[in-house]
C-alpha cells in the first residue's frame, strides 16, 4: 500500500507527498524542497516571488517536452508575470533551484542540471541552488567585459539576503547549520576518501581527525560565534590547496592536544591526504554545525563510526535518546548544578543532561560526572561526551559500589540506569557491609528494620539505588530506573528497599515504561523511573511525613517497535489516512509519550509541590495524575508500582465503587493447589491456559506420567479458575459437567463460592459478567507484582478486585442461561463435540494426538 507524508510547506500549506522509498520512511524530494524554501524565506526572499516546478526551457514539438527548475524565485511577485511565459520568468529569475532527495547522484546533477540552469538564466546575477540531504550549495557566474566568464560555488550559507550581491565570507559558528544525518555526510566523506585511493582502515583514521578538529573548532568558538572558524570551505574562499592543508593541520594539532588524553588510541597530528582531497572534504563538512545537531543524530553516527574505527559493537551500551532526554528534562539541571551517573555506561544520560544544562550554563561540562567499572564503557562514554560537545569529560574508570562513601552528600543531581536483575549480584563483604540494603532486614513491632547481619549477596540494582541517594546532597534530586519488581514484590528485600527509600527521600514521581523498552540492551523486563528528592534529615520510618503528592505516569509509546531487538522507529501518522507526520524541517516525528508525561508532571500536584520537576516543559492542559504518599504507606506492602496507582486503574475502581458492588474476596474462597500425586497410568484431562477462553475450556488427554509439573489443580464442578499472571489475566474458566480427572494448570487461582445456597450461587451471574469484561482484566493487570511477563497477581490482591453487582433482573435473567451452560460443561459447540467424541456417541474417528506443535500432521 502506498505510504504518504503530511508536509507543511510555508508557501503551499499542508501537502500529501509520496514517501519514495521501499519502507516509506525516507524523506521525499518534496520535503527537501520545503527545507530549501524555509532557508530562502529566512534569507528574506519574499513568499509571493516563489514558483515551484518552474519551466525554464520548452523543447520538442510545440514545447511538449520541457526542462524544469524544482524552484524559482523572481525579483517581482509571481502574479505580475503571465502564467506559462518562460521568457518573462527567466527575465526576472534571481534564483533557480535543483532539489534532490539524497546525495547519491550529486556530481551528475550539478553537471547536467544545475549548470544548465545558469545557461538558461537571463540575469547575470542569477544564482543556482543545489540542495540534497548532505550538500547545500550555490553557483553563480562572474561576467567581466573582455574576460572569460568565471564560475563560482560556495556553501548555501553564503547566500546573502534577498537583493544583495554575493560576497563569500569565512564561515562562523553562527553560520553553520545542524544536519539531520551526520552519518550520511560522513558516508559521502568516506566515498571521497575511497575515490582518492585511501584504504578502509586509514579512511576512518582521517574521519576521526576531521571529527576532532571540527568539534574543537566549534567548541572553541562557542563564546565567539561570529568570528571565523578555523575549518572553512577553502575552495569557496579561493584559498590555495597548499595553504588550506597547512591551516587544517594547525587546527588538527590543537584538537589532538586538547582531546588526546581522553582517547583510547593516539591520533596523528597531520592529515595524510592530498590538499585537493581536503578541499573536497571540507566542502561538505565546513558548513555543518555538529554541536547543534541533535543527540539522536550524534548517537546514530557514533554507533556506526565506533563500530568501524574501534571494532566496538555499541548496541549493548546505549540508552535510547528519547529515554535519556525524558529523564534529564524531568530533572531540570540548572546553572552550576553538578550531576553524576555512577554506572554511566555510554554516558547517554550525561550527554542529555549536558545539552540541557549548557542552555543555562556555557561551562556546564565541568558539572557533569560519570563513573563505570568497565574500561570499554568509559572509552565509549568519553567519546560520546566529546562528540556531544563536552571537552572536559569527567568520566572515570571506577568501582562505584566500592567507593560510595567517598562521594557522600556531594551532588545536586544523581541519575542512573543501573545494572539490574536477579542474577546480577554483589557478593563482596567489604562492599555489602557499607550499605543498609546490604544487610538483612527483619520486622520489629510491625516495622522493617536493618539488622547487623550482612547478606551473602544482594542485587547490584538495589545497592545502586542506595548509592544514588547517599551521594545526592540533602535536598538533591535523584532519577533511577528500576525493574517493577523492586517497586511491588512482597518479599522482604524489596519491601526493605521501599521502606529505606521512603525514610531517606520523598518520592516525587514514578513513571513506568512499557514492557520490552530495554530489550535491545538485553533487559526483557518492565521497568519504571523513580524521581526522588532527598530529605534534609531521614525520618524514623515510612509512616512519618507522608502528606505529599506523588506523580504517577504510564508511558505507552517510546518511539520504537517494542519486542523487536532491532528497535525500528515508530513515527506519528495521521489517524485518518495513515500518512506520516513531519516537523517543519520535513523530518518524521517519533511517536512517543514523553512530551505528554513531562507536561503532566509539571501540571500535577507533584509539579506544584516540587518546582524543579519538568521545570522547562510546557504544562499539560489536563492536570497530571498524583496520589497522596499516604496511599502507598497505608497499602501494607509500600507498593510503588505505578500500574497499581495509575489514573486508569484507580478511576476504574472508583467508578465501580460508586455503584452496587462487592469485593471478590467477600464471596469466594481460595482453594489451595495440590502437589500432583497422580497415578502414572491414569488418564486425565489437562487444561492449560491457552485452552481457556471466555469461561469455557478444552483439554488435552494425558496419562499421569505425561502431565507437566504445571498440572497442580484438580477441579470440582462449580470451581472457577482465574489466570494469575499479568499476561493471562483475561483467561478464566468455570468447571462444569463431568469434572472427574480434570486437572488445571497452576498458572491460575482456584476459587469457589462461599455461599452454596441458591441465592449465593446466583452470584455466578455477577462473576461471569465481570470476568468477561476489560474492567476485571484491567484491575488484575494493575495488581500484578513483578518485572516481567510472569508478574503475578497474588491471592490478597485478587481478593481486592471489585465486582459490579448487576441490579437489573432482566439482565440477570438474560445471563443465567450462559451460566447454566458453563455449569453443564458445554460452554461452546467445541466442548459439546469433545464430550460426544470422548463418550463414543459421535462416530468420527479420533486420530493420534500430535506429540508436539512442530509435527506437521
Amino acid at each position: 500500500m502506498p505510504v504518504s507524508l503530511t508536509l507543511n510547506c510555508p508557501i503551499r500549506g499542508k501537502l500529501k507527498a509520496a514517501a519514495k522509498s521501499a519502507d516509506g520512511l525516507t524523506p521525499s524530494e518534496e520535503s527537501r524542497r520545503i527545507e530549501a524554501i524555509r532557508f530562502l524565506l529566512g534569507k528574506g526572499y519574499p513568499k509571493e516571488n516563489f514558483k515551484v516546478e518552474a519551466t525554464v526551457k520548452k523543447l520538442g514539438n510545440r514545447g511538449r517536452n520541457s526542462v524544469r527548475a524544482d524552484l524559482a524565485v523572481l525579483d517581482v511577485p509571481l502574479t505580475s508575470i503571465e502564467s506559462g511565459d518562460v521568457d518573462a520568468l527567466l527575465e526576472h529569475a534571481v534564483l533557480l533551484g535543483e532539489i534532490k532527495r539524497d546525495n547519491k547522484s550529486a556530481a551528475e546533477a550539478k553537471a547536467t542540471q544545475v549548470d544548465p540552469l545558469l545557461d538558461f538564466a537571463h540575469k547575470d546575477d542569477c544564482v543556482a541552488l543545489y540542495w540534497d540531504d548532505t550538500e547545500q550549495r550555490i553557483f553563480w557566474r562572474e561576467h567581466r567585459e573582455g574576460e572569460r566568464r568565471k564560475d563560482h560555488e560556495a556553501p548555501a550559507l553564503s547566500l546573502p539576503p534577498f537583493g544583495n550581491k554575493i560576497t563569500v565570507q569565512p564561515l562562523t559558528l553562527e553560520d553553520t547549520v545542524p544536519t539531520d544525518s551526520l552519518l550520511d555526510a560522513f558516508r559521502r566523506i568516506e566515498d571521497i576518501l575511497h575515490g582518492s585511493g585511501i584504504d578502509p582502515e586509514a579512511r576512518y583514521g582521517v574521519i576521526l581527525q576531521l571529527l576532532l578538529t571540527k568539534l574543537y573548532d566549534e567548541h572553541s568558538h562557542e563564546t565567539t560565534p561570529t568570528e571565523p572558524l578555523a575549518l572553512q570551505d577553502y575552495k569557496a574562499l579561493g584559498t590555495t590547496p597548499a595553504n588550506a592543508l597547512k591551516q587544517a593541520n594547525k587546527a588538527l594539532s590543537k584538537a589532538v592536544g586538547y582531546y588526546g588524553k581522553h582517547l583510547p588510541q593516539a591520533v596523528p597530528k597531520k592529515f595524510e591526504i592530498s590538499d585537493e582531497t581536503l578541499l573536497e572534504l571540507l566542502e561538505i563538512l565546513a558548513p555543518i554545525g555538529i554541536l547543534a545537531s541533535s543527540q539522536e543524530v550524534m548517537q546514530t553516527f557514533y554507533m556506526h563510526f565506533a563500530k568501524h574505527l574501534y571494532k566496538w559493537d555499541l548496541a549493548q551500551y546505549f540508552t535510547p535518546v528519547t529515554v535519556s532526554d525524558f529523564i534529564a528534562t524531568a530533572l531540570s539541571p540548572g546553572f552550576g548544578e553538578h550531576i553524576k551517573d555512577p554506572a554511566c555506561g555510554s554516558a547517554d544520560f550525561l550527554t542529555s543532561a549536558y545539552r540541557i544544562g549548557s542552555q543555562k550554563d556555557p561551562n556546564y561540562g565541568q558539572c557533569v560526572w560519570g563513573a563505570d567499572n568497565s574500561a570499554n564503557a568509559v572509552q565509549v562514554a568519553v567519546l560520546n561526551m566529546l562528540l556531544n560537545g563536552d571537552g572536559k569529560s569527567n568520566i572515570n574508570l571506577e568501582d562505584s559500589l566500592e567507593k560510595c562513601a567517598t562521594y557522600e552528600d556531594r551532588y545536586e543531581i544523581m541519575i542512573c540506569n543501573p545494572p539490574f536483575g536477579t542474577q546480577i549480584l554483589e557478593s563482596r563483604k567489604k562492599v555489602l557491609e557499607q550499605y543498609a540494603l546490604g544487610r538483612k532486614w527483619e520486622e520489629v513491632e510491625g516495622v522493617l528494620q536493618p539488622t547487623q547481619e550482612i547478606r551473602e549477596k544482594q542485587q547490584m540494582g538495589i545497592l545502586f539505588v542506595e548509592l544514588c541517594v547517599r551521594q545526592a546532597q540533602p535536598g538533591g534530586r535523584i532519577a533511577v530506573i528500576v525493574p517493577n519488581g523492586y517497586l511491588g514484590n512482597r518479599s522482604t528485600q524489596y519491601m526493605a528497599l521501599r521502606e529505606w527509600i521512603l525514610r531517606k527521600c520523598r518520592v516525587v514521581s514514578v513513571s513506568s515504561f512499557p514492557r520490552f523498552t530495554f530489550k535491545t540492551s538485553g533487559a526483557d523486563v518492565s521497568a519504571s523511573v523513580l524521581f526522588l528528592e532527598k530529605r534534609d534529615e531521614a525520618v524514623p520510618d515510612s509512616t512519618h511525613d507522608s502528606e505529599y503528592p506523588i506523580h504517577i505516569g504510564l508511558i505507552e509509546t517510546v518511539g520504537w517497535r517494542l519486542g523487536d531487538k532491532k528497535a525500528k522507529p515508530v513515527y506519528k501518522r495521521d489517524p485518518d489516512d495513515g500518512s506520516f507526520e513531519t516537523d517543519e524541517r520535513g523530518n518524521f516525528v517519533l511517536h512517543t509519550d514523553f512530551e505528554r508525561i513531562l507536561g503532566e508532571m509539571k501540571s500535577s500536584d507533584a509539579g506544584k509541590e516540587w518546582d524543579w520537576l519538568a521545570r522547562d516543559s510546557e504544562p499539560s492542559d489536563d492536570p497530571g495524575w498524583s496520589i497522596p504518599a499516604g496511599e502507598v504507606v497505608g497499602e501494607g506492602t509500600l507498593c510503588l508500582d505505578p500500574k497499581r496507582w495509575s489514573r486508569k486503574a484507580m478511576e476504574l475502581r472508583q467508578s465501580i465503587a460508586e455503584k452496587p458492588h462487592f469485593r471478590l474476596g467477600d464471596v469466594v474462597d481460595f482453594v489451595e493447589q495440590e502437589k500432583g500425586k497422580w497415578g502414572a497410568a491414569e488418564v486425565f484431562r489437562y487444561v492449560p491456559l491457552d485452552l481457556m477462553a471466555g469461561g469455557g475450556y478444552r483439554w488435552s488427554t494425558m496419562r499421569g506420567w505425561e502431565l507437566p509439573d504445571r498440572a497442580r489443580h484438580s477441579a470440582e464442578a462449580g470451581d472457577m479458575f482465574l489466570g494469575a499472571i499479568w499476561g493471562s489475566v483475561q483467561k478464566w474458566m468455570l468447571a462444569g459437567g463431568d469434572t472427574d480427572h480434570l486437572l488445571v494448570t497452576n498458572g491460575c487461582h482456584r476459587i469457589r463460592l462461599k455461599d452454596t445456597s441458591p441465592e449465593g450461587q446466583d452470584r455466578l451471574v455477577d462473576l461471569v459478567a465481570a470476568f468477561s469484561s476489560d474492567a476485571y482484566a484491567t484491575q488484575m493487570r494493575s495488581f500484578a507484582r513483578g518485572s516481567d511477563g510472569l508478574a503475578e497477581v497474588g491471592e490478597d490482591d485478587v481478593a481486592e478486585v471489585l465486582i459490579p453487582e448487576i441490579s437489573s433482573e432482566d439482565i440477570r435473567e438474560s445471563i443465567r442461561p450462559f451460566v447454566k451452560q458453563l455449569l453443564e460443561g458445554h460452554p461452546s459447540i467445541q466442548a459439546k463435540i469433545d464430550d460426544l467424541l470422548a463418550s463414543g456417541e459421535l462416530d468420527i474417528p479420533i486420530p493420534a494426538r500430535r506429540p508436539s506443535h512442530s509435527v506437521l500432521v
